[in-house]
């Protein structure tokens, strides 16, 4: 970072929320509000109020969106995932990482300003809390420096107490998530003995969120969160991120002394949640925001001057180069986005719902039979992806002279449901060639069929 010292008399030599002597210094956000902000509001609401309301809403009688650990289910939206389903987890990661690279190189931290919880939570909850009850910038600072008094101790306490509500609604929210609003509810009012486990997590949550949005705050974003770093690989000149018009504005001055036209004002500073100076240029600590752009914009049209010194551009604008309307990185990515998703939309569409896993029976592979033939035992884990009970039914398609045991043919399987059955394949020794024999397992189930292979193991021929 470069460039003039902010107006709270810190050089943007090192993390503007430190001092020369590596102390932190406490940033207090000054309440703004303008376009930006406003939309920024809007989207924070929806979001707190998806975060809160999920967990409640059943889609056919199950949660929309629950990760189940205990029966290692994963529920989205009336669909249950299996641990045999692992591959859909494969597009979701691989789309994550490609939205990430999309948004980023198109709109820099779009992420980081407008849906990241870190930043929904603190800026609209808890900053607000805080100015409810501490008042503004000037008002809070005063508070932190005078000497302790009874109105200090019991607006601090008043704030905690109101944080720790929040933090724990937002810790039992999150263990709904896990194991279902109906035994968050039903655990709250027992004893936390009688579920150590669940109270242990929900505790450790609660304290971890306390910690962030109560001390740690903008820390997470400039020191903790590597998403900065990967901004600076994946952002490029024609990026659209906020930014300061250095041309328009400098020199900068107060009004009426100044031949650019930032009047030195500091709104910007004053406003920022993590404390820099936009005016310094890009920089790791900018999380998007935008309350620099609504900020600067007001005191722009009280001083008679256009808006838009501070605004969401690119470099490449910013110094009047020409900028292609589709660039050759956000096209590639936008491509992969979308072949990514269709390929997902259309897994899960053709996504059988009857799966079967053939495992060996551990210990001996296999046994001689009296009669000279060798027994495999297996066993077969079936997975009921459905709603609806099913029944199975299996048969060898190769070889033909191959017995299948089971204990029960049809087999009943149970919706929503990994059951498991004992079988044995039973095969001539002059079948085995060097001990093995692949053999093909049929499953039947109404108009599904699976066929997986095995191979069967036997004595080798001396």
């Amino acid at each position: 970072m470069t460039g003039m010292p902010t107006p709270e008399g810190h050089a943007p030599s090192s993390l503007y929320t430190l001092d020369e002597h590596g102390k932190r210094l406490w940033v207090y956000p000054q309440k703004i509000q303008g376009f930006f902000t406003r939309r920024r509001g809007l989207v924070s609401a929806f979001l707190i109020l998806f975060y809160l309301l999920v967990p409640w809403i059943k889609v056919d009688g199950l949660p929309a969106i629950q990760l189940n650990i205990l029966e290692r289910q994963f529920i989205l939206l009336g669909h249950i995932f299996w641990p045999q389903d692992v591959k859909y987890l494969v597009f979701i990661l691989l789309g994550a990482a490609l939205s990430l690279f999309f948004f980023t190189a198109l709109a820099g931290r779009l992420w980081c300003g407008w849906a990241c919880p870190q930043t929904v939570f603190l800026e609209f909850i808890f900053h607000r809390i805080e100015t409810w009850i501490e008042g503004d910038r000037n008002q809070r600072m005063s508070l932190d420096r005078a000497p302790l008094s009874v109105e200090k101790v019991l607006k601090k306490g008043f704030k905690h107490l109101i944080f720790l509500a929040f933090a724990s609604l937002i810790a039992n929210t999150f263990l709904a998530y896990f194991v279902g609003v109906e035994n968050v509810l039903d655990w709250m009012t027992g004893p936390p003995s009688a579920h150590w486990t669940a109270f242990i997590f929900m505790m450790a949550n609660l304290v971890l969120f306390y910690f962030d949005f109560a001390w740690f705050r903008e820390q997470f974003c400039t020191v903790l969160c590597p998403y900065a770093r990967f901004q600076s690989a994946l952002a490029d000149e024609q990026t659209l991120q906020v930014s300061y018009d250095e041309r328009r504005g400098e020199p900068r001055g107060k009004l009426g002394k100044s031949e650019g036209d930032c009047v030195d004002c500091g709104a910007c500073v004053r406003v920022c949640p993590t404390g820099i100076d936009i005016r310094n240029g890009t920089q790791l600590e900018c999380i998007g925001c935008a309350r620099c752009i609504d900020a600067c914009d007001d005191i722009m049209r009280k001083v008679d001057k256009p808006e838009g010194l501070v605004r969401y551009d690119s470099l490449s604008r910013m110094m009047n180069q020409d900028q292609p309307l589709f660039r050759g990185r956000v096209l590639i990515y936008g491509i992969l986005l979308i072949g990514l998703t269709i390929g997902f939309v259309w897994s899960i569409t053709a996504r059988p719902l009857v799966e079967v896993t053939i495992l060996r029976n551990p210990g001996e592979p296999y046994s001689i039979l009296p009669d000279g033939r060798v027994s495999n035992h297996l066993s077969l884990r079936i997975v009921n992806k459905g709603r609806e009970p099913r029944l199975v039914s299996f048969e060898l398609e190769k070889p033909t002279d191959a017995e299948l045991v089971v204990p029960v043919q049809p087999f009943h399987l149970k919706a929503n449901s990994l059951q498991r059955m004992e079988v044995f394949v039973m095969v001539p020794q002059d079948k085995m060639q060097e001990g093995k024999l692949p053999v093909k397992l049929k499953m039947y189930s109404k108009e599904e069929v699976a066929d997986p292979d095995v191979i069967l193991l036997g004595p080798q021929k001396r």
